[in-house]
């Protein structure tokens, strides 16, 4: 199952799904999510700094660092990655 399928399925059913799935296709699929889940966060920040709520457009390479800050905190803290291990972009 593709993750854009299993994300629109209800929590109730997570686990009739994931039952039907080898260890490789859960492994591949928190994987995904994992990265899905980063990339959302990143794209955010990035978003957060252009957008110039109260204080203005801080421009791209702002973005960028704040982007980059925040994708680490999700692998590190969300995650429980270690913080020296590069990030899956």
């Amino acid at each position: 199952m593709t993750r854009n399928k299993f994300i629109t399925k209800a929590p109730i059913e997570w686990e009739n799904i994931v039952d039907t799935m080898s260890d490789k296709e859960r492994l591949r699929l928190q994987q995904e999510l994992e990265r899905l889940s980063e990339r959302a966060g990143m794209l955010a920040g990035y978003l957060e700094e252009r957008q110039g709520y109260g204080y203005g457009d801080r421009g791209h390479a702002n973005a960028v660092k704040r982007a980059n800050k925040i994708g680490k905190i999700i692998h590190v803290k969300a995650f429980g990655y270690n913080a020296f291990y590069k990030l899956p972009l």
